[in-house]
């Protein structure tokens, strides 16, 4: 996040910056006051976990769906108390 707040050329950059990285910052501000607030802002939250982490989060694990496969044609359906009972049907 550093480098890209020491890259940013345009008031315009660093406001989506701060945007992005959650800070209100003043538009009417020069671009240096903006760029030395985003650094500071930068530096308190740097650590070595924030830096690991990736923009978005990893979806949650669903739960897996328990199926039943039928013996003799081989088609899957999900399983219930009445098809488990069947013969036919086998838990896959």
């Amino acid at each position: 996040m550093i480098e890209r707040i020491e890259v940013a050329e345009t008031k315009d950059e660093l406001l989506s910056i701060a945007d992005y990285m959650g800070i209100k910052a003043n538009k009417r501000q020069g671009i240096e006051t903006i760029r030395a607030e985003l650094m500071e802002a930068a530096e308190g939250s740097v650590t070595p976990e924030t830096e690991m982490q990736t923009t978005k989060p990893e979806p949650e694990a669903k739960p897996k769906q328990r199926m039943l496969k039928h013996r003799k044609s081989g088609r899957l359906l999900p399983w219930t108390a009445a098809l488990a009972k069947k013969r036919d049907m086998q838990e896959v």
